[in-house]
């Protein structure tokens, strides 16, 4: 679990705006949280007294949520009913606009719907609304339709196979094989006991209990579970198989034999649901970025760490994963970022400042910063205190703290200096630098005055990310 945090930087940097095409079971995730205080007199069970419902996109939408949080551009496919689930999920989707989504819908079929019923951060019951059985041949040339010009527009292909029946056989091999003639790199998530259908695809990404159930063996050892994977993938020609572990992390094998493991490194575990497809987000985001394999292995454990310790399907944002990997946070102090600016300006370099309070790191951070550090030859980014966040942004900000946001600026390939600044940024120290770069927000209107909070400095405002 050696993967810097200046090299996962560099990565979730690199694959802003890459195409992934996800292709799968695609389901909703409901959650209906409350409190049980008493056993129905009607049979031994507890009663919830409901709080709360949440929902969430499941399955191949989870993993197409994840890749756009990391920064991706997502084009998702997947089948699903028109019903009230279906038009849910296709809502959810809707507030993430760097997905597209294709759906093939099937009148009657209903749209897969999970609902987990939870005590506290107990889960007692969960609920299963869908029809498993494979689409038929109307549906399934409807896909084929949608995914065969899809596969020629993305640098990596996912195949989210939940065995929910959106993906059948003779569909598989029809997706590999045209993915393969187009040189596109193809990972599988895989449901289904028979790996056989996944032959061709580069990365096989099962759990241990999937592993196990392929191979009718009970493996305790890694040594064991690392051996069963590889011949796996050298008898079916797959590439590489990531045996997810929980606990004791994940294991690489390779189909010339070559084994990496990676320890785990969760924290907290607070919820599994949908780890595994922050890790093949995770991994995805990582290849199509120029990561060798085992660097994305490292990386998706480190995601993998920050999706279980948070509640029901999660997203994990660049930040959060820059901030597991955080170790000592920079110098901050005006004095110390002073005396680089000094010798900077003073060997002739130009310098540009911006700032804000970066809480959470997303996509649109990176934007702004990148942009920024292309008006000059030095970027140093003023951060706000957590003080002044939770004044700005109100009570429960920041997420993360004024070190761990530092140490996650820091790390960004295009940022050579973090500083604590006040409430509004208008220190006088900051008009030394030769540019401002300022985020649009509403307080700007059409266009910035020539003297953003009174420096005198040129000032460049970088419209929204487009997604």
């Amino acid at each position: 679990m050696n993967v810097n945090i200046a090299t996962a930087a560099r990565l979730l940097c690199s694959l802003q705006a890459k195409k992934v095409l996800v292709l799968g079971d695609v389901m909703l995730d409901r959650f209906v949280d409350g409190a049980v205080t008493r056993i129905s007199p009607e049979a031994p069970v507890p009663i919830l007294g409901q709080s709360r419902v949440r929902q969430m996109p499941g399955g191949a939408a989870n993993v197409a949520c994840n890749l756009a949080q990391l920064g991706l551009h997502v084009h998702l496919i997947g089948v699903c009913g028109d019903d009230e689930a279906g038009k849910s999920l296709h809502d959810e989707l809707a507030k993430l606009p760097a997905i597209r989504f294709d759906p093939v819908i099937i009148t009657g079929r209903p749209t897969s719907l999970k609902t987990r019923f939870r005590a506290g951060s107990q889960q007692i019951l969960r609920v299963d609304d869908e029809i498993t059985s494979d689409i038929d041949a109307a549906a399934t040339k409807q896909f084929t339709k949608h995914a065969m010009p899809a596969i020629q527009d993305a640098d990596l292909v996912v195949l989210s196979d939940y065995a929910k029946g959106a993906l059948p056989l003779s569909l598989l091999e029809t997706i590999i094989a045209h993915a393969k003639a187009k040189g596109k790199m193809i990972i599988a998530d895989p449901k289904r006991a028979d790996i056989s259908v996944y032959s061709g695809v580069d990365l096989l990404t099962p759990n241990l209990a999937e592993l196990q159930n392929t191979t009718d063996q009970t493996l305790r050892s890694i040594k064991a579970i690392g051996e069963a994977a590889t011949a796996l993938a050298k008898d079916f020609g797959i590439g590489s198989i990531l045996t997810t572990m929980s606990a004791r992390g994940m294991m690489l094998s390779k189909a010339d034999g070559t084994q990496f493991h990676d320890p785990a490194s969760a924290r907290d575990i607070f919820d599994v649901s949908g780890a595994g497809d922050t890790v093949v987000a995770m991994i995805a985001g990582a290849l199509v970025a120029g990561a060798n394999l085992e660097d994305a292995v490292r990386l998706a454990n480190h995601a993998a760490g920050v999706a279980v310790g948070k509640s029901g399907t999660a997203i994990v944002a660049p930040g959060e994963v820059l901030a597991h990997l955080a170790g000592m946070p920079p110098q901050t102090d005006w004095p110390s970022v002073a005396m680089q600016c000094t010798n900077w300006r003073d060997a002739g370099q130009k310098i540009a400042f911006a700032n804000g309070c970066f809480d959470l790191l997303h996509p649109g951070h990176i934007h702004l910063l990148s942009e920024a550090a292309q008006n000059a030859d030095k970027l140093v980014v003023g951060l706000n205190g957590d003080a002044s966040v939770r004044r700005l942004k109100g009570a429960g900000r920041p997420h993360q703290s004024t070190e761990m946001r530092s140490a996650v600026l820091a790390a960004l390939p295009f940022v050579d200096a973090v500083y604590m600044v006040g409430l509004l940024g208008r220190e006088p120290h900051i008009t030394n630098s030769q540019a401002y770069i300022q985020g649009w927000c509403k307080h700007l209107k059409d266009k910035p005055k020539e003297c953003v909070f009174a420096m005198q400095q040129a000032t460049k405002v970088v419209d929204y990310l487009q997604r």
